[in-house]
C-alpha cells in the first residue's frame, strides 16, 4: 500500500459507536487517485464496506465525512462531503456543505471520518487532532441546532471548534432531515440527519492544528491563486457576489420561465417581487458571508425588524432553492413568515428543498380533496398561508400528530399511502423530492434530476459531460460557484495543474475524464446493487411529462417522451452503459471496477 505524498494525510478515522472505540485506517495513494475524495471515495468505500441491502436506519449503515485533496490548502472554497446509504431513496446518498468544517477535519489530520454502529445513549463526538472523545449529549437531545451548537462550544470551553449537528427532525428519523454546519450551512439532501439520529449522534465538533502536506508548494500556490482570481473576475459572477443565488428568483420568473410555483403547476409567479433578492436586500439582509478562502461570498445574513411576530429573527437566506421551495412553491408573498419558515427548517434540522416540496404537495392534495383537514389535525393549508406552513414545519420535525407523521414520509411515501391520483402530483425522482428548477422551462435540468445518481438533485450536471465534471468537482469537494461554473470545460487542465504539484502525481486531462466516469459508474453500480435501478427509474415525474406550462415565458413547454428517450440514450452511450442503463462488463473492467461485475451484470 503506497502512502500519499501530498494533498492527503492518508488516514481514515473509524469510530465504532456501539463499542465506543476508534481505530485508524490507512488510505492507499492509488485508491485516492482513482476516486479522489468526497463523493467518489465515499461511493467506493460505501460499496466496499457496507453489506448489501443494509437498512439505512440500522446500526450497520455507514456515514462518512469526506474531505478532498484541496481541503486546508490555498485552494479556494473547499467544502465537505457526507456519504451514506439514504433512508429517503434506499440508494447512494450524499450531501455537500460549505462552511469551515471540511478544512478543520483536514487540519486535524484526517481525510475521512467513518461512523459505524449505534451509541447506547445520545453523544456528540469531539475531535482535537488525534484525540477523539464520545461526550454525553443527553442534555441537548430534543434541542434545536442553534442550542446544540452553543452547548458544544460551552462544553468544550472553546469557540474555535467547528460543528455539525442535527435537530429534532434527525433524532425522530424524518426521511429528509439534514445536518447543520457552523449554524447556518446545511448538508441538506438525502437524509443524512436521520442517519446520524439513528446512531444516537447529536453532532460532531472538530479542531485541527496540522498542515496539509504539499509536494511543490510554490507551484501549487501559484496555480491555486490563479484559480481563485479566475472565479473572482468572471463577469457573470458579479451578480452572484452581490445577490447570492437569490438573484435568480426574479430571473427564473421573468426570463427563463423555470421557477417552481405552487407544486410545479406553473413557472409564472409575479409575486416573486415581494420575496425576491431586491426585497431581501431592502428589508432583510445585513451582511455578506463567505466560506473559507472564497471570493464569491454568496451567503447573506439578515434580521427581521418591525414584525409583530418575528422581530429580531436572525436567519440566512433566501437562497434560490430555499426561496423557491419555501416561498413561491407554497404561494407565499410576505417576507417575515417566509424567512421564519426557512429559519425554522435550519433550527429543527430539515432540508428546505424537500420540506417545501412536501408542504406544496400537501396544499395541492387538500385543494383537490385527496386529503382533508381531518387528516392534518384540523389544519387547512392553502397557498400563501405562511402561518400554517410554519406549523407544519414544527409538526414534521417532531412527527407530531397525524399531520407530522404523514408529512414526515416525503412525497413518494405520502402518495403511496393515499393512492388514487396522488402520484400524479408527487414531484420526486427515485424517492427524493425535486428542487427549484422546472425542467419544462429549462430542459437540460432534466439530466440532473433524472439521470443523476442521487435522484431529484439539482446539483448533478445538465448534460452527460457536465455530470462528469460535477462528479470530479464533488470528489475534490469544491464549490461549484468557484470551480464549476467559472472553469467549465477548462476544468481538466486547471485541475491537473493544481493536483500534480499538490500530490506529486502526473495526472493528465485524459485521466481526468476516465476518473470522472469511474466515479459516476461506481455510484450507479451501488444503486443497481441496492435498488435495482435502471432505465425505468431515470425519468421525471408524471406532471412534468404530461402537463404543459400554462403561462409565463415558457408557456406550453413540456418534457416529452422524445426528450426523455434522447436524454437517456445520450447519457448511457457517454458512460458506456447498455440501453437499460446498466454498465457493461467491458466498461466496468476498463474503469477498474471489476469488483462490481457480479452485482451489476447479473441483474
Amino acid at each position: 500500500m503506497a502512502e500519499p505524498k501530498g494533498g492527503y494525510f492518508g488516514k481514515m478515522l473509524e469510530i465504532d459507536l456501539t463499542a465506543g472505540k476508534t481505530s485508524v485506517r490507512p488510505l492507499d495513494d492509488g485508491e485516492l487517485r482513482d476516486f479522489i475524495g468526497g463523493e467518489g471515495l465515499g461511493a467506493y468505500l460505501l460499496y466496499k464496506e457496507l453489506p448489501p441491502h443494509t437498512d439505512p436506519f440500522s446500526p450497520e449503515n455507514i456515514i462518512m465525512f469526506l474531505t478532498g485533496p484541496f481541503n486546508g490548502t490555498a485552494c479556494p472554497s473547499t467544502r465537505l462531503n457526507i456519504s451514506f446509504k439514504s433512508p429517503q431513496t434506499g440508494i447512494y446518498g450524499h450531501s455537500q456543505v460549505g462552511g469551515h468544517i471540511g478544512n478543520e477535519i483536514k487540519w486535524a489530520g484526517w481525510d475521512v471520518l467513518m461512523l459505524k454502529g449505534k451509541a447506547p445513549n445520545p453523544v456528540y463526538i469531539a475531535i482535537t487532532d488525534d484525540k477523539v472523545e464520545l461526550r454525553d449529549a443527553q442534555a441537548v437531545w430534543g434541542k434545536d441546532t442553534y442550542e446544540t451548537d452553543e452547548f458544544i462550544r460551552k462544553d468544550l470551553q472553546n469557540d474555535e471548534y467547528r460543528t455539525m449537528v442535527i435537530g429534532p427532525a434527525g433524532e425522530n428519523g424524518v426521511y429528509y432531515s439534514c445536518i447543520i454546519v457552523d449554524r447556518f450551512r446545511a448538508a441538506g439532501r438525502s437524509g443524512g440527519g436521520a442517519v446520524l439520529g439513528s446512531k444516537n449522534v447529536k453532532g460532531i465538533a472538530v479542531k485541527g492544528t496540522k498542515s496539509v502536506p504539499v509536494v511543490d508548494i510554490e507551484a501549487f500556490n501559484k496555480v491555486a491563486g490563479e484559480a481563485k482570481e479566475l472565479a473572482a473576475t468572471v463577469e457573470g459572477w458579479q451578480g452572484i457576489k452581490r445577490w447570492g443565488t437569490a438573484g435568480l428568483l426574479e430571473a427564473a420568473t421573468y426570463v427563463t420561465g423555470s421557477l417552481v410555483a405552487k407544486n410545479y403547476t406553473t413557472s409564472w409567479y409575479p409575486d416573486i417581487n415581494l420575496i425576491g433578492a431586491e426585497e431581501a436586500s431592502r428589508t432583510f439582509w445585513k451582511r455578506h458571508v463567505s466560506c473559507p478562502n472564497c471570493p464569491i461570498h454568496c451567503m447573506k445574513l439578515g434580521v427581521i425588524r418591525g414584525s409583530d411576530k418575528y422581530d429580531g429573527l436572525i436567519a440566512e437566506g433566501p437562497e434560490y432553492e430555499t426561496g423557491v421551495m419555501m416561498g413561491s412553491n407554497i404561494g407565499l408573498t410576505e417576507m417575515d413568515g417566509y424567512m421564519k419558515g426557512i429559519e425554522m427548517c435550519d433550527a429543527l434540522g430539515l432540508d428546505t428543498i424537500s420540506t417545501g416540496n412536501v408542504i406544496g404537495f400537501t396544499m395541492e392534495l387538500v385543494e383537490r380533496g385527496l386529503i382533508t383537514p381531518a387528516d392534518l389535525d384540523g389544519l387547512n393549508p392553502t397557498w400563501g398561508d405562511a402561518e400554517t406552513a410554519i406549523t407544519l414545519v414544527q409538526k414534521i420535525a417532531f412527527k407530531e400528530g397525524k399531520a407530522g407523521e404523514f408529512l414526515s414520509l416525503g412525497v413518494k411515501r405520502m402518495a403511496d399511502k393515499i393512492g388514487n391520483d396522488a402520484h400524479k402530483y408527487a414531484i420526486h425522482v427515485k424517492g427524493q423530492e425535486l428542487a427549484a428548477h422546472d425542467p419544462r422551462g429549462f430542459k437540460p435540468r432534466g439530466y440532473s434530476y433524472a439521470m443523476g445518481q442521487l435522484g431529484g438533485c439539482h446539483h448533478e450536471g445538465n448534460s452527460p459531460e457536465d455530470q462528469a465534471i460535477w462528479a470530479y468537482l464533488s470528489s475534490m469537494v469544491m464549490c461549484s460557484f468557484v470551480a464549476g461554473y467559472p472553469w467549465k470545460k477548462r476544468s481538466p487542465g486547471i485541475v491537473c495543474d493544481m493536483l500534480n504539484p499538490l500530490t506529486g502525481w502526473n495526472t493528465t486531462p485524459e485521466e481526468y475524464w476516465v476518473t470522472a466516469k469511474r466515479i459516476i459508474t461506481v455510484m450507479r453500480a451501488f444503486n443497481i446493487r441496492e435498488g435495482n435501478v435502471s432505465r425505468k427509474d431515470d425519468i421525471l415525474p408524471v406532471r412534468l411529462r404530461t402537463e404543459p406550462l400554462p403561462e409565463g415565458p415558457q408557456k406550453g413547454a413540456v418534457f416529452t417522451d422524445e426528450d426523455t428517450q434522447k436524454m437517456q440514450d445520450s447519457y448511457y452511450a457517454y458512460y458506456g452503459w447498455d440501453e437499460n442503463g446498466i454498465p457493461t462488463e467491458e466498461t466496468l473492467k476498463k474503469l477498474k471496477l471489476d469488483f462490481a461485475i457480479a452485482d451489476v451484470i447479473k441483474t
